[in-house]
Formats: C-alpha cells, structure tokens, sequence
C-alpha cells in the first residue's frame, strides 16, 4: 500500500471515531450554535437591564440634615437647576429629535435628592451615587457672576461615573442656556461667544466600521477556538489510546511511524479548522441577526461577512501549528488527566500574547508580526478593517508556516520516541535532564527547527529594538547588531549543543574543505552579486521597491562616511557572514541533514535564511544567495567554502557602495541601483558562477560518524 494511502486511511479511521464521540460533538457544534447566541444575546439583555437600573439616581447636596427642607439653600438651587433644564429640554431649543426631548425630561424627573452633611462619606457608604455642591457668585463680577458647580463621585464604580455624567449634562445645558439668553437680549451673535464652529464626519465606510466592531470580538475569540477545538482530539488520540490500551497495538502495525502520526495529527487539524469555522459561523450569525452591531455603534454599520472566509483561509498554519503542539505535548502524558495538565500552561502561554493583541493600541508593525498567536489576531483584524498590507499578510504566514513546519517535525519526532511511547511518568523529564542523554553528532531535527523557531522572533524583537530613532544613528545600530549576532547566532546554539551532548565541530562542519570548494567559494562569492542585481532590477520592474529601501542606502552612506572602508567590511560583510553560515549552514543545516535529502535540506535551509532577513522585497535574492551557499556547504560538508562565499559576496556590496574607484574599475561608476549592468559583465558573472558550481559538483565522501561527548 502506498505511504499516501495508508495515510489516508488511518486519518478516515480517527475522523470517523472522534465524530462518534458524543463529547466530540458537544464541543463542535453544540457549543457554538447554542452557546455563542446565549452568551452574546444574554449580554445585550443584561447591559439593557443595567441601564434601566441605572436610569433612577441619587444626587445628595450639601446641607444640614436636621433643618427642614425649606431652610436648605442648595436644595433649593438643585431643584431650580432641574425644573429650569425640563423647561429646556421641553423648548427644545436646538431641534433635537423627539426621541432625545423625552429621554431627557425622563432624566431630570428620575433624580431623587439627598441631604448630606458630608458628601464624600454618603458616596462612600453607597448612601447617594453622585454628590452637588453649589457656591453662588463664587467668580465673575456683579454684573457677570459666576456660579461654582462641583461634582462627586466614586469613578470605581460604573453607576456613580454615569450619573456623574446625567448630572453634569443638566448644569451644561443650564448654562448654555443662560448664555444663548443673555446674547439674544443684548443682540450679540453667538460667534462671539463660539468664534469656531467644530463639526467632525465620519468618513469609514459601513463595512469598516463594522469590521472594528467585530474587530473587538471575532479575532481573539477565533484564535482561541481554533486552539481548543485542537485540545480534546490531541488528548484523545494520544493519551486517551495509551490510557485505553491501544497505543501499542497501532505501533506494531507494519505502518511506519512518520504514517501514523501524520494521519492522527491531520485529524486535529481537521476538527481545529472545522470548530474554528463553526465557532465563527455561529459568532458572525448571533451578531447580525441579534441586533448587536446597533448597540455598540451608533453610526451605519455594515459587517463585512465577505471577509470571514479568507480569515478562515489565514488560519489554515495557524491550525496545523497549534494542532502539532497538542500532538507533541500530549504525547508524553500517560492518560487524559495528565494530558489535561499538560495542555494548560500551553493554553495560558497562548492566552498572553492573544489578549495583549486584542487591547486597543496593539499593531501590526514590527515584531507583533512574527509573535504566534498576536500577529494572527492583529492580522485577522487587519482584515476586517479592510487594510490589505500584502507585505504584512506574506510576513504573518510565512513566520506562523516556518512555526508550524517546526511543530510538526516536533511532533513527529515525539510520538517515534520509544521513551515517550512505552513511557513512564519520566518522559518527559528524559527528554531535557542532561545526565539521560546519550552523546550525538549532530543536533536533532526537532532540536534544529524548535531553536530557529524560537530565535526567530527573539532576533526580529533585537533587530527592531535597536532600530535608530529620530536622533539615532545608523551607525550605532550596526555595532550594536555586530555584538548581537554572535550571541544569538553561534554562542547561543553552541551552550544548547553543549548541553544536549552534541559534537560542535560536526555540527558546524569545521572540517577543512579540499582545495576546489574553496576555489568554488571564491568564484561563486566574487561574481554572485551581479545576477542577483540584474535579477533585482528584472524584479523591481513588477515589484515596485520602497522608497525606505533606497532611502536607507544612503542613510548608510552618510553613516560610514567619516571611516575608512575597513569599517563597514567588519560590520556588514564579516561578522554577519561568519555567523549567519555557523547558524544556517551549521547548526540548521546539520540538523535537517539526518532526515532529509539533499535538495530537501538546501531549500528548507535557503528559507529560513531568507525569512531571517526579513525585507520580502529581497527574499528571492536571499534565498538564491541561500541556495548557492547551501550547495558550498553540503558538497564540501565543510562551512567553510560557503562562509568565504558568503564573505565575499557581502565585501564585494560593500566595496560598490562605499568604494566608488571599484566600481569605476569595474566600469560601472553611471549604474545607479534600478540600472542593468553592461552585458559583458553579466555574463561573466552567470559563467563564473556556473563554473564555481560546477567545481563543487563532486560530493565529498563522509567519514564513519562516532558519537563523541563534549
């Protein structure tokens, strides 16, 4: 039977079981098509119920309780204040509608009044929920006093802040009033008093402000259903076959691990992306039809229903990540309970970046662009607003891919472990106590893929963190970036290797090459750069470049200006060349090689070097570069032919660019960047690459691997 086949098969088989399973069903559908609509509807209820309790307020003024009523002097102000603002509200002086008239002659009459001899102690006590004391001719002149008005109120709580606001909005309108009818009988026009007339209007559109308001809900709500509707199937086909006896039994199948897994790790992805879809169904039905956009808007709305499929569409990685994590971590627990407990920390480490994500503010620039979980709700609100950034989107799936490719490998590599498979409670603990591990040497894949994952966003959060500000200089980001690289890049793989026992010099292949990759390296790293600019120029013709792109150029220039050449060389052509091939094309590239081919491995190597760097608009160029150094290192099995190329392609950038004698020897000196080179020079740089490519053809034979301690 063919591995696709046989794939196919177990995956029908467990969709078919976990559909039987009425818990299954319950969480599936039940939950959405009965929950959501009760929830949010029941919610739309309640706040209606708590406005109408609010609508009867307490307003307590200062005076002497024992007194009778007709000695309290600010009562008797308050109640003028209130018949005074009905009167108004009746005229209607500022044509309002008649709906808004009558809501506020409600308001003034729904006041009952207190007397406190202590304001501040009757509000906190809950005596009165908002307190009035008034001082007459507290300013002004005699001719023009003016009143003195204060307000308090307790801004912890919901009701106090509120009626603050009914009462303030009663002593506004007074005195407005009281101002429009002393101009009107002095006849002086009210722009005396308002020189500028304010008007704001709403230029969204319906539908995005519709997004906004779904933006609030649907996102956040999404990525979390999306990840629990991947927990109980994980558990289930995991530690609910070894609880059930059953684990074992499907091991010693004639199935191949990698098989299996694939086929039990689809089924959660099926069942995360269909609970994800019937969870949003059922969200963007209860909003429309239950009249919800109508309360929390009060302009023209229109949900852009249109825009949830491709939402849907986006989370495809993000379902295949968070279904592979559920299958890697629940694979180590012995029954469902234990698995239970394992899934929560994942859970509240979802939930933290998720619920920042979903506070105002929050974008989706810079870093948040490759955080898991935050850039899938920044981006699935991106989307509902209507802002297509395609650049964003590219960079938001291909680091959630690069994530999810990790997990299942991850994954994958887990359920074949015998220790993890027959385990006991010490699984787990096995896998990460030094003393239990067994001397390599070579890094896992799984150990490979889970620190490019997790560097990965650490190195973009560096990278942005030491962005230059307004007074910033570029120069001091390239040091700063100089004294990072080695850390994050070579000292930090190494201290892992270190202490999962792996041998540093294979890993990062420091065996001395022969002569001809080395001569393969210097050809291929002295003339790379010239198809890669003319394939930039072909690219820009369909691509525009960014203006930031070629602005940031001469930034650079203006930088290193007062240095010699031998400056930028260090900064941007050595150090990032030595560590970049120690990370790539040693620690990844060693990992990939025990369980891949050789293609396999150079591509998948070539990509995460090119996501790496970040600026899309380069990442064909990147990955090219990628490839031919991937080439170097695999045929030579040494770092080092791919690291002089990779040395001397980034020199010979520099030496363009700050050098300008280089490029009048090279008769270039009136190319700018978006220029194509002259014929002469393109073609010997395509045959001196073909021909560095050529001398590297021939693989060099491996040695006899022997685990070795470190």
């Amino acid at each position: 039977m063919r591995p696709g086949k046989r794939i196919r098969t177990i995956y029908t088989k467990e969709l078919v079981e976990i559909c039987r399973d009425h818990r299954t069903l319950i969480a599936m559908i039940v939950v959405p098509i009965v929950l959501y609509p009760l929830l949010i509807l029941g919610s739309v209820n309640l706040l209606s119920m708590q406005e109408s309790t609010i609508e009867q307020i307490t307003v307590a003024v200062e005076g002497d309780p024992s007194l009778p009523e007709e000695e309290q002097e600010n009562l008797a102000i308050f109640q003028s204040v209130l018949r005074d603002a009905k009167t108004i509200f009746q005229a209607n002086p500022d044509g309002d509608d008649e709906k808004i008239v009558n809501e506020n002659i409600e308001s003034a009459e729904k006041i009952r009044i207190l007397i406190a001899s202590d304001i501040t102690q009757s509000i906190s006590e809950g005596q009165c929920d908002v307190g009035v004391k008034i001082t007459l001719n507290a300013g002004g002149t005699p001719r023009f006093p003016q009143h003195s008005v204060e307000l308090f109120y307790d801004r912890a709580e919901l009701r106090s802040e509120s009626a603050m606001r009914r009462v303030e909005f009663i002593f506004d309108t007074l005195s407005r009033s009281t101002r429009d009818q002393y101009l009107v009988g002095n006849n002086i026009p009210n722009s005396v008093i308002d020189p500028i007339k304010i008007e704001s209007f709403n230029v969204a559109p319906p539908a995005k402000v519709g997004g906004m308001v779904l933006g609030t809900i649907i996102p956040l709500v999404l990525v979390l259903m999306t990840i629990t509707g991947a927990i109980y199937p994980a558990i289930d086909l995991t530690a609910g076959e070894r609880e059930r006896g059953t684990l074992e039994t499907l091991i010693v199948c004639p199935v191949p691990p990698m098989e299996l897994i694939t086929g039990k790790y689809l089924v959660v992805a099926t069942i995360a992306m269909l609970g994800a879809a019937l969870n949003l169904l059922s969200v963007g039905l209860t909003l429309y039809f239950g009249g919800f956009t109508e309360i929390v808007s009060s302009v023209d709305t229109e949900l852009p229903l249109e825009v949830l499929p491709i939402i849907l569409l986006t989370l495809i990685p993000f379902a295949l990540l968070f279904a592979a994590i559920m299958v890697a971590v629940c694979s180590y627990a012995r029954t469902f309970k234990e698995a239970q407990n394992y899934i929560m920390p994942v859970i509240l480490a979802a939930l933290i970046p998720g619920g920042v994500a979903a506070l105002p503010g929050t974008e989706l620039t810079g870093v948040n662009t490759v955080v898991p979980v935050m850039n899938m709700v920044l981006l699935a609100r991106e989307l509902l607003l209507g802002h297509w950034d395609w650049a964003i989107i590219a960079l938001v799936m291909v680091s959630t891919s690069m994530y999810a490719a990790t997990a299942i490998t991850i994954a994958s590599r887990v359920f074949s472990m015998e220790s993890v498979v027959f385990a006991d409670s010490g699984s787990l603990r096995c896998t990460f106590t030094r003393r239990l591990i067994n001397p390599a040497s070579t890094p896992t894949v799984s150990l490979s893929l889970i620190i490019a994952a997790i560097l990965f966003p650490l190195w973009m959060f560096v990278q942005f963190s030491i962005q230059p500000d307004e007074n910033g200089s570029l120069l001091d980001t390239f040091r700063s970036t100089a004294r990072m690289m080695p850390l994050f890049l070579v000292v930090g793989p190494a201290l892992i290797l270190l202490y999962f026992k792996v041998n540093l010099s294979r890993t990062f292949a420091l065996r001395l090459p022969r002569l001809r990759y080395v001569i393969a390296g210097v050809l291929i790293g002295a003339v790379a750069w010239i198809p890669a600019h003319e394939l930039f120029v072909l690219q820009s013709k369909i691509i525009k470049v960014p203006a930031e792109i070629l602005a940031n150029n001469d930034q650079m220039l203006k930088a290193f200006e007062p240095y010699s050449i031998f400056l930028p060389l260090l900064l941007i052509a050595v150090v990032p060349a030595i560590c970049e091939e120690f990370f790539f094309r040693g620690f990844l590239m060693s990992g990939l090689r025990s369980s891949a081919g050789k293609w396999t491995v150079i591509l998948v190597t070539a990509g995460v070097f090119a996501v790496f760097h970040v600026i899309l608009v380069k990442f064909a160029l990147t990955f090219g570069l990628g490839i031919l150094l991937g080439i170097l290192c695999w045929q030579s099995k040494s770092i080092w032919p791919s690291l002089i190329a990779h040395m001397l392609h980034n020199g010979s950038a520099v030496l363009i660019s700050f050098w300008p004698k280089y490029k009048e020897t090279l008769g270039i000196a009136d190319r700018g960047e978006l220029d194509h080179l002259p014929s002469k020079i393109i073609a010997a740089g395509i045959i001196l690459v073909i021909i560095g490519i050529l001398l590297a053809r021939k693989t060099e034979p491996s040695k006899p691997e022997q685990p070795s301690a470190q």
